[in-house]
């Protein structure tokens, strides 16, 4: 059951987030700022599936260790699991920043809707380089029997930063259709300072209790 805990609060999150993405977009751009939304949300999914994946097939690992009291081998999977992690997202991030129409055209052809989206790709995936370190902690934390903040830090993110920068960010910038897309970086940059941050103190006391 704890297993699915963070997984389902993700999935749940995300419906909720792209109706007021969308519902926000209609209101300050216009339906090819709509249409780019699903194709960003698309091409974010590049970052997302896969890490979860690999911080997915690292928990079994990190529980059976750290069940048996194994510090050291929990340190050092986590440590990989960091690592590859941060790896693929800093490298998705590269080519999204270097080359976004390649991106875009994997799911529409539209002249103006891939220059559009092309634009609003780069700002939205703004910090996606920080997303392994988000996973690798989030998911780390059902590893360390820690379902609850796990959840948590997935709230957090969503529901307590993104949902209200969403309508507030439009508020304070003239181009409003932008700063709905720059709601997402802001959010992910502050949402990645607290999960690391809860992440380190937990981990360090998991690590004590064990050893």
């Amino acid at each position: 059951m704890a297993l699915g805990v963070a997984p389902f609060v993700m999935q749940a999150s995300e419906s909720v987030i792209t109706v007021c993405f969308n519902a926000s977009l209609l209101k300050y751009g216009s339906d090819v700022a709509v249409g780019s939304m699903t194709i960003l949300y698309s091409v974010m999914q590049f970052a997302m599936m896969p890490l979860q994946g690999l911080a997915q097939g690292a928990q079994p690992i990190t529980s059976y260790n750290f069940g048996a009291k194994n510090a050291p081998r929990v340190r050092e999977v986590f440590r990989r699991l960091l690592t590859v992690s941060l790896i693929y997202s800093t490298a998705l991030w590269a080519l999204v920043m270097a080359f976004p129409r390649t991106f875009v055209t994997m799911f529409n052809s539209d002249p103006g809707l891939v220059d559009y989206a092309s634009r609003a790709l780069r700002i939205y995936c703004a910090v996606l380089f920080l997303f392994g370190a988000q996973i690798a902690c989030q998911m780390t934390f059902v590893s360390l029997g820690k379902a609850a903040i796990s959840a948590v830090v997935a709230v957090v993110r969503k529901f307590v930063l993104l949902l209200p920068l969403i309508y507030l960010m439009p508020a304070l910038m003239t181009d409003k259709a932008t700063a709905v897309y720059l709601a997402e970086p802001i959010a992910d940059f502050l949402a990645v300072s607290f999960t690391v941050t809860s992440f380190a103190i937990v981990f360090r006391r998991a690590m004590k209790r064990i050893e």
